[in-house]
C-alpha cells in the first residue's frame, strides 16, 4: 500500500501546476488585477488564445498561453482584467 501511495505522489508531482498572483516576463511583471492591455504590453503576443465558456455555453473570458522553454504560463482574462495566473512546468 505504501508503495502505491509513493507512486501516486510522484506522478502528481511530475505534472506540477502552480497558481500564482504574478508572473515575470523578463524584467517586467504581470499580476492578478492588471488590465489586458498591460499583459500584451509586458508579455507580447501569446502562443495560443483559448475562449472560456460558462456551463451554459456563454462567453466567460479567455486564456492566454505563453510557452517559455521549460514552462507554460496561462493567464486567465475575465472582464478585461487578469483573473488568475497558472504556471505549468513541462
Amino acid at each position: 500500500m505504501k508503495r502505491w501511495t509513493m507512486l501516486l505522489a510522484g506522478a502528481l508531482l511530475a505534472f506540477a501546476v502552480h497558481a500564482e498572483d504574478s508572473v515575470r516576463f523578463g524584467n517586467k511583471v504581470v499580476s492578478v488585477g492588471d488590465s489586458q492591455g498591460k499583459v500584451y504590453q509586458v508579455a507580447g503576443q501569446p502562443t495560443d488564445i483559448v475562449q472560456l465558456q460558462t456551463k451554459y455555453g456563454g462567453a466567460a473570458g479567455y486564456r492566454l498561453d505563453y510557452v517559455t522553454g521549460r514552462k507554460t504560463v496561462q493567464i486567465y482574462i475575465r472582464g478585461g482584467v487578469v483573473d488568475n495566473i497558472e504556471e505549468i512546468f513541462n
